[in-house]
């Protein structure tokens, strides 16, 4: 999917716009998914002392660097949608997309190509021509008129990777991320625990600050939550969250957690000590007062990592291991 030669391949007429064109030497890297369940309440070991805002911001740290650090990697993007019709029926969709990273302007972007609908791929024209309008939008998006609006994207690569459910131009939809419960909400109860092979330290979120200049986030006030902190790279391997009780309190959250999450976003460890996004799911099926008009639900899939060079002179690039 992020061969040199499909690459090079694009339509002929991409050759005369502003786009470096590069040679990439991709390779697969061997991933795993972490559980998706912790170990008992018996077996975790709360934490004393710990300086619970300190860890909360080298988290928020260290995963805006390593979102920066994801234009290193070809994927696969799963995104499957499920929506109620007007007589109740569920329908479902599921879309592939390539990411390739491309350079515009000195800058790595990913441009995602659309290449399979509900099972069918699309035809080589077609994907073509889809692949030539993403990366001209993204030419477009550097002329010197519309870079205020890239700033704002650049503000963005400053938190761990963030997706769009429902977006519209009428001002509906939802940002679903990490650093922005990281950021707005308060959390407690610490305590020592396993994600997979890996120690992590769990934690209780709540009383989360409404944000009216992001109308798209403003449902992370109604919300609580539990994370998981990888305990040596202090990144996020886990989010879950749920609309808040009635009483408002999260003393019992770890044992009183429903068992369907409105929110998860779960990441993966791959060579280097990286952590990428595996999957983020919302779950918003009659939830659009709380999800600013969002009636559906939404996962996104992060599959088949291929980490590329863009030296040309390179001869090969040893084949990397999952730590």
């Amino acid at each position: 999917m992020c061969s040199r030669t499909e690459l090079l391949n694009y339509p002929a007429q991409l050759a005369s716009k502003p786009l470096r064109r590069l040679a990439f030497f991709c390779l697969t890297i061997p991933i795993f998914f972490l559980p998706l369940q912790a170990q008992s309440q018996e077996a975790a070991t709360k934490l004393e002392g710990l300086n619970i805002p300190a860890l909360i911001r080298e988290s928020d740290h260290n995963g805006a660097q390593m979102h920066q650090r994801l234009t290193d990697y070809c994927y696969i993007q799963k995104r499957v949608s499920r929506e109620q019709e007007s007589r109740g029926k569920i329908t479902e969709t599921i879309k592939l997309f390539e990411a390739y990273p491309i350079k515009v302007e000195g800058r790595h972007q990913h441009v995602i190509s659309l290449f399979s609908k509900d099972g069918v791929p699309l035809l080589k024209e077609e994907r073509e021509e889809l692949l030539k309008r993403a990366v001209e939008r993204m030419q477009k998006a550097e002329q010197p008129e519309v870079r205020p609006a890239r700033a704002a994207v650049t503000a963005s690569a400053e938190k761990y990777l963030t997706v769009g459910v429902g977006i519209s131009e009428a001002g509906e939809g939802v940002w679903v991320g990490v650093s922005q419960f990281l950021r707005q909400c308060q959390f407690n109860s610490p305590r020592r625990t396993q994600l997979g092979n890996r120690e992590m330290i769990a934690m209780s979120f709540g009383s989360c600050a409404d944000n009216p200049a992001a109308p798209r986030e403003r449902y992370i006030a109604q919300m609580v939550g539990l994370v998981w902190i990888d305990a040596t790279d202090k990144v996020i391997a886990r989010l879950e969250a749920w609309p808040k009780p009635r009483n408002g309190t999260t003393q019992n959250i770890f044992l009183e957690r429903p068992a369907t999450e409105l929110i998860s976003y779960e990441q993966m460890r791959v060579t280097g000590g990286i952590w990428v996004p595996s999957r983020i799911r919302l779950k918003g099926l009659g939830n659009a007062t709380l999800l600013n008009g969002v009636d559906k639900d939404m996962t996104f899939e992060f599959l088949n990592y291929e980490h590329f060079s863009t030296d040309a002179e390179a001869p090969s690039i040893n084949k990397q291991k999952l730590e």
